[in-house]
């Protein structure tokens, strides 16, 4: 069934109103009658964006055409509302401007010609088709936006985050990593670095299955985050290896947060109702003020060497870099 606008009429003569809805009854238009201007505003209030056009009688008791008129423009659910002012007694050029001013975009005299009428009816019943259009337009093309920026952070997140963990991935390292050396380079302030590596893991995949293992990387990258603060930055480095970032933390610093992840770890019980087991991590600490690195990947490569050295002398330990690691990481192919 075609939609049928809404045409508010209103005259305290129910002759004239009669009148009305039968010279227009062709036309594809719900009429709605209102004796009074206390009645249409209750019309008003009832009926509100649904109306196309209202069609006043200047003269009424209690409440002319005009104040009504006012009123409508003053209510901002109707102040876009056309209205067209009826009137068989004045049609001077101060009445009409009256009724301009009072916020009508036409002022007719009666008797008039039907014809006519419903010519300015129907244009402004097209006109409210076609701004009803443009507003579903717009929610649209809002339901679309909302859509394509929720779409680009689900994106947004999968190139920077890895899909296990919920951690920064390797890519988003590189990025992040470079725009804090740079910070550290203007400012003279520190940054360090974590990396961590658990030790065994593979027994742990041999023994449980791939799906534990999984789990137990999961619950692990909760640990790790329950150390850092919102400032820092955790990545999932490698299958069992994570790199830890600290601005404006020295080498001390970091090594009693190394060290706190240590202890976490070793005093959890990684179990899923079904396996459990336990797990220790090494860790290789560097930091910006006291290696110097000449590039940003330089950083990473101290971290790397003193977590080799790390996993070579005992595993389960926190090592700083230091020429002995980076010596030793050269002779040694460790298998981690």
């Amino acid at each position: 069934m075609k939609y049928k606008v809404k045409i508010l009429i209103v005259d305290d003569n129910p002759k004239n109103l009669f009148a009305l809805e039968t010279t227009f009854k062709d036309i594809e238009a719900e009429f709605i009658k209102a004796t009074s201007g206390n009645d249409a505003l209750k019309e008003i209030l009832r009926h509100g964006e649904e109306l196309a056009l209202a069609i006043l009688d200047v003269r009424m008791p209690d409440m002319d055409g005009y104040e009504l008129a006012q009123l409508i423009r003053g209510w901002e659910q109707t102040r876009k509302l056309p209205i067209i002012l009826l009137s068989a007694v004045y049609s001077d050029n101060y009445h009409v401007f009256k009724g301009y001013n009072s916020g009508a975009v036409d002022f007719i005299t009666k008797p008039f010609q039907p014809a006519i009428l419903a010519g300015k009816i129907n244009f402004f019943i097209e006109l409210y088709f076609q701004q009803r259009k443009l507003k579903e337009t717009i929610v649209e093309l809002e339901t679309t936006k909302q859509l394509v920026l929720k779409q680009n952070d689900i994106l947004e997140k999968q190139a920077s985050h890895d899909e296990l963990t919920g951690l920064y991935n390797r890519r988003k390292l590189k990025i992040v990593m470079q725009e804090e050396v740079e910070k550290c380079r203007k400012t003279n302030s520190d940054l360090s670095i974590i990396m961590l590596d658990l030790d065994c893991f593979r027994n742990v995949n041999d023994e449980f299955g791939y799906e534990f293992g999984e789990y137990v990387i999961q619950e692990f990258s909760v640990v790790l985050q329950s150390c850092i603060k919102s400032s820092d930055f955790a990545f999932r480095y490698g299958c069992k290896k994570f790199i830890v970032l600290l601005p404006r933390t020295d080498l001390d610093a970091a090594v009693m947060i190394a060290e706190k992840i240590r202890r976490l770890c070793v005093a959890k019980e990684f179990s899923d109702d079904v396996n459990s087991t336990r797990i220790t991590v090494s860790s290789g600490v560097a930091s910006y003020v006291k290696h110097r690195p000449k590039k940003d990947e330089d950083m990473i490569n101290s971290a790397d060497q003193a977590l080799r050295y790390a996993k070579e002398t005992g595993k389960n330990k926190v090592v700083v870099s230091s020429s002995a690691t980076a010596a030793l990481a050269k002779r040694l192919k460790v298998c981690m």
